[in-house]
């Protein structure tokens, strides 16, 4: 009998323990909820825009690493969402937007896309081309002449015209040589001081040196890169990319001033023009380039539907030309400008960015 009860009361008290195990376990899974993803993207400053984003993005580069399963489910792509994917992983894999560019070169690459009546693409196309892509890019921006402190700015792909079943995609790629040592994300209102000189466009190098590199165009252009075309992180662990991008073009006499004159440096050859820019008139057309860039173009009614709501000036190619523009022959600055949707996004949100020549 005693060895009966001691069983009992044994089973009684392991029940009980039983239930206050429960009970505990079920207060503690109550007040800190398990985490089964390992890791949470709720991070100040992370919009749920930027969320969406992100979503396509790594959604895109998924689709890309499980390419024979995408390919077999029979999934078209439709063309605008090919270039948009595209351009956006691109840039989020191998751009560094917010570094200080001292020099930038332009390149242009062209691509074609088989598409179907409806102007859509099969997936195992799509991933075709973003490898052509990719390697026709690396082999651009290993050739592009700068040799130490290069990196790539950014990569634009516009959408060309469409012969038969075929889409032309034009390809920009952008990169440049930084300034290692700043960060800083300062502008300056007028930038060149007394003894800078430079001559127009095709003429070339500086008033004391012709056979200095570079002209006054290209001397605006660099400054006006370095200075408003890439933005710093804004907190730690955070990174900015660039997607949504739109090229404007500008022959210079697309906009004037209250007093009639063009903003752009733009002269007739008859009109004795100024083809030696010391620094009164290089910060003169530096600030109206800026004017221009910044506020006019983006709030032209014309662009409306083509650039973001809230567009981001991403960086300018100025080139100095004597050419022949509606009537007659001028000497202007034209103007490749492109702007684009910027966002920044926890690092960890986004594919591991890379060197794209590692």
């Amino acid at each position: 009998m005693k060895r009966r009860n001691y069983r009992g009361i044994a089973l009684v008290v392991l029940m009980a323990m039983g239930i206050v195990v429960y009970l505990e376990a079920c207060k503690k899974d109550y007040v800190t909820p398990i985490n089964n993803s390992g890791h949470t993207n709720d991070y100040p400053g992370y919009t749920g825009e930027a969320k969406t984003i992100v979503g396509k993005i790594n959604k895109f580069k998924k689709q890309l690493i499980e390419k024979e399963s995408v390919m077999r489910s029979g999934l078209y792509m439709p063309i605008d969402s090919v270039i948009w994917n595209v351009e956006a992983l691109f840039n989020a894999e191998y751009a560094f937007p917010e570094r200080k560019y001292l020099e930038t070169v332009k390149q242009e690459l062209e691509f074609f896309v088989d598409v179907n009546e409806n102007d859509e693409a099969p997936f195992g196309v799509v991933a075709d081309l973003y490898d052509e892509i990719t390697s026709s890019v690396r082999l651009a921006y290993s050739c592009d002449g700068i040799s130490s402190d290069k990196s790539l700015m950014a990569v634009v792909v516009d959408k060309g015209e469409k012969t038969g079943n075929k889409v032309k995609l034009n390809v920009f790629v952008i990169s440049g040589k930084i300034d290692s040592g700043n960060f800083v994300n300062e502008t300056v209102q007028l930038p060149f001081k007394k003894g800078d000189c430079w001559y127009y466009g095709e003429y070339g190098g500086t008033c004391d040196d012709p056979s200095v590199f570079g002209d006054a165009a290209e001397i605006i252009e660099d400054t006006i890169n370095y200075y408003y075309g890439g933005k710093t992180v804004p907190q730690t662990g955070f990174r900015s990319i660039n997607f949504s991008m739109f090229r404007v073009v500008l022959d210079g006499n697309e906009y004037f001033d209250e007093n009639g004159e063009p903003y752009l440096y733009f002269h007739s050859v008859n009109g004795e023009p100024p083809l030696y820019l010391n620094y009164e008139l290089l910060n003169y057309y530096y600030t109206r380039e800026l004017e221009v860039l910044l506020h006019v173009v983006p709030s032209d009614p014309i662009y409306q539907g083509y650039l973001p709501t809230t567009p981001a000036f991403i960086e300018v190619d100025i080139i100095g030309m004597l050419d022949y523009v509606g009537n007659g022959s001028c000497y202007h600055h034209k103007n490749y400008v492109v702007y684009g949707s910027k966002m920044s996004i926890p690092e960890q949100e986004l594919p591991p960015l890379r060197d794209l020549l590692n």
